[in-house]
């Protein structure tokens, strides 16, 4: 049986409405409802870094002096990736497709020290929680991950229906 786009509710086959929403079904939708909106991302657009960053505690801002910080933060339109290793790399990346939410914890010193730690809670198997430690200006860093999560939700057509 196919499912109503709007809200996700089941309806029969041949039904011209939705029996929940009351939305057209694609069938009986108009033809400017199913193209995608003019300037919209798709999910075959091409990936756009957002933010990149280093932790910036005091250990990590003196190893930047003699370049050995060498773990990485990235944002992207498509996925977030965490960077780590001086001779080996190690990668880890989460689809924002399957971010589920976000967490910001910063203690007295570090509000003082303008840092934090942002937690990323995703449906990933490797990595359910990803953390971006000791990252400058994390509330900025978290509506730049928030905006990006929604955009690319959005993008691929993916909402949200909790049932009680």
């Amino acid at each position: 049986m196919p499912y109503c786009t709007a809200c996700g509710a089941e309806y029969k086959e041949g039904a011209k409405f939705c029996g929940e929403c009351g939305a057209a079904t694609e069938d009986n939708a108009p033809a400017a409802a199913r193209r995608p909106a003019a300037g919209r991302v798709t999910g075959s657009s091409a990936e756009v870094q957002l933010w990149q960053g280093k932790p910036a505690g005091i250990s990590d801002r003196l190893k930047g002096l003699i370049r050995l910080n060498t773990t990485t933060y990235t944002i992207t339109s498509q996925r977030i990736m965490v960077k780590t290793g001086l001779i080996g790399k190690d990668v880890e990346e989460i689809e924002l497709l399957r971010v589920n939410d976000f967490s910001v914890d910063q203690s007295i010193l570090n509000r003082i020290l303008g840092i934090g730690t942002l937690t990323i809670f995703s449906d990933d198997a490797s990595s359910p929680e990803l953390l971006f430690r000791k990252i400058r200006k994390v509330q900025t860093v978290k509506d730049v991950l928030r905006k990006a999560v929604r955009d690319e939700k959005i993008a691929n057509n993916i909402s949200y229906r909790e049932q009680i």
